[in-house]
């Protein structure tokens, strides 16, 4: 990189030119209360002389008027010349009978003197009539112009140096945080080029840009965590397609070259057609997934009776679930009602029913909850490790790795997905009346539940 590239992408810092931008900004606001302070300082010591000097001459005048020789109170008094001039006197004309407070530089002194202690500078009198003629007393300015030099030198003086430290620590707050959105960005082309285990990994928690790394590690491993279960997804669809595509084939090519009679053909037909149904199954699943994960299945909801939906999933797996030799028990609250999809919610009952009948052994009690809390059913299968709990209700998660029992392992992914489009949390654990099993209970949130009937 050549220096000229460097030197514009450093200009090119945000960071940078903010610093810049603020010690500009407190330079500009030190020097308009630099120039306030001198002002004020100015007006508030011009005021105070003018007092002193107004003092000076009723003192002096004072004195005249006891007759006393005035010249000997002067220092005492502050006062830098005292003149008077007897009635009897001419007035030196430079004075112009100027009455109240007149300045005069040096070279323009009104008698004609220049008192060897101030040589240059101004002075500021204060003339005006007194008992037996005309009085003027001035004190010289040279100290409040000294004041005023040091005064700006000192406000000059710290003004640059407060500049050059502000901008010294400008920059390197500048660099410094540049520095953390430039470790933020190299991340975010790093997951944008494919790498998902970059981190930012903020040391402290000090600041919000320590948030907003932490939400980019968090994000990524959230875009990490996805991209495996996708790549996780695309393994499992293949495995479960490959098995029913393989035996639809087989079944067809059985049918077309078998020599049998028309009965046999039929038989192959039949049964490759159910390996048709399978696969469209799984396609007709993974479609009401993503259906029910874009949200626009609520514009269905409406007051459902509990009773309603166990009359007609009782009514649907009664017989079989009598013909396998289990026993339905329900725990309904005949006169509550939520808020919901009726469809969808018959819908998570009946995966939650045919995940039993698939895992429990024949004979097995079942018991049905529903209530305005609630939605679920306990079995008294071999239930599932606690370790597995998240993991069964990934789509495509199956306990048995070998992939050979019958399902896609999506019957619990569709029920968590209708629970999340309901507000609701899904839980598993054993069965809370014998400790053993499986209970799948859907936590209705609050505002789901209505008066009671």
């Amino acid at each position: 990189m050549n220096p000229r590239h460097k030197l514009l992408q450093i200009l090119r810092m945000s960071a940078l030119r903010q610093a810049m931008l603020l010690t500009a900004l407190f330079v500009a606001v030190l020097t308009i209360a630099g120039v306030f302070a001198i002002l004020e300082l100015n007006r508030e010591f011009d005021k105070r002389i003018r007092s002193e000097l107004r003092s000076g001459f009723t003192a002096v005048a004072t004195e005249i008027a006891g007759k006393n020789p005035v010249q000997n109170y002067a220092p005492a008094l502050g006062l830098d010349m005292v003149h008077f001039t007897p009635s009897d006197q001419k007035i030196p004309k430079r004075l112009n009978h100027a009455d109240g407070f007149f300045e005069r530089s040096d070279d323009d002194d009104p008698f004609g003197r220049r008192p060897s202690a101030w040589n240059n500078g101004k002075w500021l009198y204060f003339a005006g009539p007194v008992e037996g003629g005309h009085l003027v007393v001035g004190v010289n300015l040279w100290h409040r112009d000294e004041f005023e030099e040091i005064t700006l030198q000192t406000l000059v003086g710290v003004g640059v140096l407060s500049a050059i430290v502000a901008l010294i620590f400008g920059i390197w707050l500048g660099v410094y945080n540049q520095r953390r959105i430039t470790a933020i960005s190299s991340v975010l082309n790093k997951v944008a080029s494919g790498d998902l285990t970059a981190r930012v990994a903020p040391l402290r928690n000090s600041d919000d840009m320590d948030d907003l790394a932490r939400r980019v590690d968090d994000t990524t491993a959230q875009l990490d965590r996805l991209m495996r279960q996708a790549r996780g997804f695309s393994a499992n669809i293949a495995h479960d397609l490959k098995t029913p595509l393989t035996r639809l084939r087989i079944r067809l090519e059985t049918a077309l070259t078998a020599e049998a009679d028309d009965g046999d053909s039929l038989e192959q037909i039949g049964a490759a057609l159910e390996q048709a149904d399978k696969v469209i199954a799984i396609f007709d699943a993974f479609l009401r997934i993503a259906k029910l994960e874009s949200g626009a299945s609520k514009t269905n909801f409406t007051t459902v009776a509990l009773q309603d939906i166990v009359e007609d999933i009782t009514d649907a797996y009664g017989p079989v679930i009598e013909d396998s030799g289990r026993v339905l028990r329900i725990d309904l609250d005949p006169n509550a009602q939520i808020t919901g999809d009726r469809v969808l919610l018959i819908q998570m009952l009946a995966n939650m029913i045919e995940n039993a009948l698939r895992h429990t052994p024949e004979g097995s009690p079942l018991r049905l909850v529903a209530n305005t809390r609630e939605l679920g059913l306990a079995d008294q299968g071999p239930g599932i490790a606690p370790e597995h709990h998240e993991k069964v209700l990934q789509p495509l998660y199956r306990l048995e790795k070998s992939r050979t029992t019958e399902g896609a392992g999506l019957g619990l992914a569709l029920v968590k997905t209708i629970a999340d489009l309901h507000g609701a949390s899904l839980r598993l654990s054993p069965d809370p009346e014998t400790g053993k099993g499986l209970y799948i209970r859907c936590l209705l949130p609050a505002n789901a539940k209505l008066t009671r009937l």
